[in-house]
């Protein structure tokens, strides 16, 4: 798989801007919540830039919906954070379309796999999205609107200018007030408002998790001594229970075995390679892909089979088949605490991310 080139520095969620580039540091926004300010709001919305294919919709202008209210949501699918949202998001969109809102998701890519339009059409379905969905592989409506996080919404208002934006998980309340505001300035009929359910986020949850030297060396989240070696096969050594239970649900994790060290993702190089997991979380979720057809995961919860209640959604009888570049959830416990997970792989198990609710 080939990746977009971007220069990234992994400071927080902060934003690096070089000179002469146009690219952002982007972060998935889990610990960061709420309405930032935009270097573009109340002027006018960018267009629609790069996109590459329509989905669910032929091609559309922001010329075209002039008049209108319109919600531009950046997410990838394989981004709990924006999976997330998306029952909100098709909430507002049953609830405030007829009334003029329109709804328009640009599917921006974090990793290479994420630029299949199979994968993309199949998120589509999964998670039964109604409106249009603009697929910005290349990363140029990403850019126009000086974008840094997913998912992130901005809202537009009849005249075409960018109204609000907010970054982030929970923002129900204060985007609904907004969307009702803009409507209002329309003339348009409007229906009674949502009542969302309070945010489940968990703040002192274990962050993200990236695997790859690009990020993970970066972010210092491979705890073992060896290291990456970019691009190599590295061999390396068990550790205890212990050592990793020692290491603290920070957001690091340990490797047991070989592994091919790619940029965006580590690779088993054999089968029965392991991966050793320190977290606080009620979800755990992996991003991960199949280098050929299948791949197999095992999961253990403190050296132990995971009590049935506890298995994740893709897990039935503690097994994970990773068939597809997506999202997989490996365990939903009665609540969150500080455990040990363990993954015995199989050879070709690509391991992107770690995620968590």
């Amino acid at each position: 798989m080939t990746r977009k080139k971007r220069l990234q520095l992994w400071i927080g969620a902060g934003v690096l801007v070089l000179a002469g580039a146009v690219s952002f540091a982007a972060v998935r926004l889990s610990t960061l919540q709420g309405a930032l300010p935009a270097q573009q709001r109340g002027k006018p919305a960018p267009e629609f830039i790069g996109i590459t294919k329509w989905l669910n919709s032929p091609p559309l202008t922001l010329k075209q919906l002039h008049g209108k209210v319109v919600w531009i949501d950046f997410w990838t699918y394989s981004c709990i954070n924006c999976v997330r949202t998306l029952p909100d998001v098709r909430a507002f969109y049953a609830r405030y379309h007829q009334a003029g809102l329109e709804i328009i998701g640009v599917h921006s890519p974090e990793f290479s796999f994420e630029k299949n339009i199979s994968n993309i059409t199949a998120a589509i379905k999964r998670y039964r999205l109604p409106y249009p969905i603009a697929v910005d592989n290349v990363m140029g409506t990403w850019n126009a609107y000086h974008n840094d996080s997913w998912p992130h919404v901005y809202l537009i208002d009849r005249n075409g200018n960018v109204a609000f934006n907010y970054s982030g998980e929970g923002g129900d309340d204060a985007l609904q007030t907004q969307v009702r505001a803009l409507l209002k300035e329309t003339g348009a009929r409007l229906p009674p408002p949502i009542d969302f359910a309070a945010s489940s986020f968990n703040p002192h949850q274990t962050p993200e998790i990236y695997a790859g030297y690009d990020r993970g060396a970066i972010e210092q989240t491979l705890a073992n001594t060896e290291g990456y070696d970019p691009g190599k096969i590295v061999d390396y050594r068990a550790v205890s229970p212990q050592t990793v239970t020692d290491a603290g649900p920070n957001g690091s994790f340990f490797l047991q075995g070989k592994w091919f060290n790619g940029g965006e993702f580590v690779r088993a190089a054999q089968d029965g390679a392991r991966v050793e997991l320190p977290f606080f979380a009620r979800n755990v979720f992996i991003v991960a892909a199949p280098a050929g057809a299948e791949a197999t995961v095992s999961v253990l919860l403190d050296g132990k089979p995971v009590p049935r209640q506890y298995l994740g959604a893709d897990a039935p009888g503690g097994i994970i088949t990773v068939n597809r570049d997506d999202l997989f959830q490996a365990l939903h416990l009665g609540g969150a605490g500080v455990h040990r997970l363990t993954l015995t792989v199989s050879k070709g198990f690509e391991l992107y991310t770690f995620t968590f609710g």
